[in-house]
């Protein structure tokens, strides 16, 4: 699930981000006001013959880009369509669509390392030589300074005039806040014409049969069947912790659907989240929950694979949410400081849970996905109680619960406490 190496730990996402508050508004100063140097102008699709799109940061956004991966593999039929990520997004990038070659970036587990490996990456950039490039990421201006020295004729990026970033940028484009991220990334490609679709549907993930395979490897192992269990992610990663509901209310939840529909629940996270998770299954499991923790036990194969073959998946606003709504899966979702408006998946077999108090969402991609929370503790989520999750949940996914518990009740294997 985006680990690093077994026994190595990386560097912090806020570490980074003072750094380039501190030294990427000088930097991107200096290089726009050399930017005139560059080649500029426009370029005809036909005539494109290697794509740069670069997006370090989230395995969910990178899910939500897929329309665009495959509208710019569409888009540029003989062109080279190369992606930039960082090393722990590896579990992913071989599920998206459209992508000829993937130049992975690993920052390490010091300051040191990482300011290395992104001057590497400059480097690489520069020799790569696009004929267009991509910038995926909000405002960033380490994203902004590799767009200058990929010297491409079309350097593409989101603008904001509260957002400095040099004009490094050849052809801005505006980050729609009412919009869908996927719809936001498809226009990146607005100079060539490419309309935005404003309600994308998640694009199919490569792979996804031998996801399930795997899926169902680890469903033998546990002594459950396809669609007899409820995956639960209680964490939010690294880059926005705000993100999470309550655990102690994920654990009375939880305890309240094993009564309700005597489906087993499972416990997901990555090695990174131990500690946090393993202390909500604990909490679960004294509730009365039966199940399995999983913690730190998966590969994203096999994650993937068990959203696919779940009866539902219950998930903080995180990359999980997206991976499970490109499997397939069911889902329900709680959002606070963040919109669902951005990053909630649509239709009937998604239940997105958010109080929309007037404070909410306060997180956003100009200032950097920080929080700036004045009441002390978040209201946003506090906003949601079990009994109105437990109620939703009945209300649209109700009868499917009830037959798949039937299911299980009727000769199909039962949960094995484990954790």
């Amino acid at each position: 699930m985006g680990n690093p190496p077994a026994g190595r730990k990386s560097v912090k996402m806020k570490t980074l981000q003072a750094v380039e508050r501190l030294c990427g508004g000088a930097v991107c100063s200096v290089l726009g006001a050399l930017s005139w140097l560059l080649p500029c102008g426009p370029v005809a699709a036909d005539a494109v013959r290697r794509v740069l799109l670069v997006k370090f940061w989230g395995i969910g956004s990178l899910v939500l880009a897929a329309p665009l991966f495959n509208k710019t593999r569409e888009t540029f039929p003989d062109a080279e369509i190369v992606l930039m990520t960082l090393s722990a997004n590896q579990g992913v990038v071989k599920m998206l669509p459209g992508i000829d070659r993937v130049e992975f970036v690993d920052l390490g587990h010091s300051l040191a390392s990482a300011v290395g490996a992104y001057l590497r990456c400059l480097v690489r950039a520069f020799r790569l030589r696009p004929d267009v490039m991509l910038d995926m990421e909000f405002y960033t201006k380490a994203s902004a300074i590799l767009s200058f020295f990929s010297r491409a004729p079309m350097r593409i990026g989101y603008h904001s005039p509260g957002v400095w970033r040099g004009r490094i940028h050849n052809h801005p484009i505006a980050f729609n806040v009412y919009w869908h991220v996927s719809s936001n990334f498809l226009s990146l490609l607005e100079p060539f014409g490419v309309a935005p679709d404003r309600t994308p549907r998640p694009a199919a993930l490569l792979g996804l049969t031998r996801c399930r395979s795997q899926g169902q490897q680890v469903l033998a192992r546990l002594g459950l069947s396809a669609g007899g269990f409820i995956l639960v992610n209680v964490n939010a990663g690294e880059l926005a912790v705000e993100r999470r509901w309550p655990r102690e209310r994920f654990a009375e939840l939880s305890a309240r659907l094993w009564q309700a529909y005597g489906l087993a629940v499972v416990y997901v996270g990555s090695r990174a989240e131990a500690q946090y998770t393993s202390q909500a299954w604990t909490l679960a499991r004294k509730a009365g929950t039966q199940g399995h923790n999983l913690v730190g036990g998966l590969s994203l194969d096999e994650l993937v694979g068990l959203c696919a073959l779940s009866a539902l998946v219950i998930t903080n606003d995180s990359g999980p949410l997206h991976l499970a709504v490109a499997a397939g899966a069911r889902t329900v979702s709680f959002f606070g400081p963040e919109t669902p408006v951005l990053y909630g998946p649509a239709g009937p077999e998604h239940l997105v849970l958010f109080a929309g108090i007037p404070c909410s969402p306060c997180i956003n991609a100009e200032h950097g996905k920080r929080s700036f929370c004045w009441r002390g503790e978040l209201h946003c989520q506090l906003g949601v109680g079990v009994q109105q999750a437990v109620e939703g949940i009945a209300g649209r996914f109700g009868p499917v619960l009830e037959q798949a518990g039937r299911a299980g009740q009727n000769g199909q294997p039962t949960a094995q406490d484990r954790g």
